[in-house]
């Protein structure tokens, strides 16, 4: 059993967890968001970030473990907001810690609360691949952001090795074409996806709602 507030100490805010939380406030940055909500408030700097840069947006912390304070303690399961009551919600790094059968009714949860953005992320282990040069991003785009590979011989996930996670992408039997099938099912559309070049192992993924 992890101790949460221990978990989420400065030795857990690296660098690349920083620039993670950029990137995610930055989501939001082609819309004027009112009201926002994160599930998995991990160590509860999202929420001074969104306010700083949207002025005027409602923040909302939700998260199952009661010991990290939440506005809202709750499961992703079952969110207790009203249908369409938020511009955008974040659940970054949260649902690999669910079974995977929970995984479109997450999904269609999430998208039950909002009436435009979600912004998901999760733990990928194919292959990255990435170049960059002066000049690059405008000739080749992709190799700039990156391109994903399958591993030949994916492992299978043991989630009592693990500990935490439940699978990942890239693991046997999660392929990302998986995932992306899945997504299409819970009615939402992917507006973006990307891994993180800083770390390529966070997949993060911009879902809307069909209009």
């Amino acid at each position: 059993m992890i101790n949460s507030v221990s978990h989420y100490g400065a030795e857990y805010l690296t660098r690349d967890r920083w620039l993670s939380y950029v990137e995610q406030v930055s989501l939001l940055k082609d819309m004027i968001p009112r009201r926002v909500a994160e599930v998995g408030i991990g160590p509860g700097v999202v929420g001074t970030m969104i306010e700083s840069n949207y002025p005027g947006c409602q923040y909302f912390s939700v998260d199952l473990d009661s010991s990290l304070c939440p506005d809202i303690c709750a499961s992703v399961t079952a969110l207790p907001f009203q249908q369409g009551a938020l511009d955008a919600i974040f659940c970054c790094q949260v649902l690999e810690h669910i079974p995977y059968n929970l995984f479109v009714p997450c999904l269609v949860e999430l998208s039950r609360v909002v009436s435009r953005r979600v912004v998901i992320s999760l733990p990928d282990e194919s292959l990255f691949f990435y170049l960059r040069a002066r000049g690059l991003r405008r000739i080749f785009p992709s190799l700039w952001k990156g391109i994903s590979f399958p591993r030949p011989f994916p492992k299978q996930h043991d989630y009592d090795v693990h500990g935490q996670h439940f699978w990942e992408i890239g693991k046997k039997d999660f392929p990302i074409r998986r995932i992306l099938d899945d997504i299409g099912v819970s009615g939402l559309r992917i507006k973006d996806r990307f891994r993180m070049i800083e770390r390529p192992y966070w997949h993060f993924f911009v879902l809307e709602k069909y209009s």
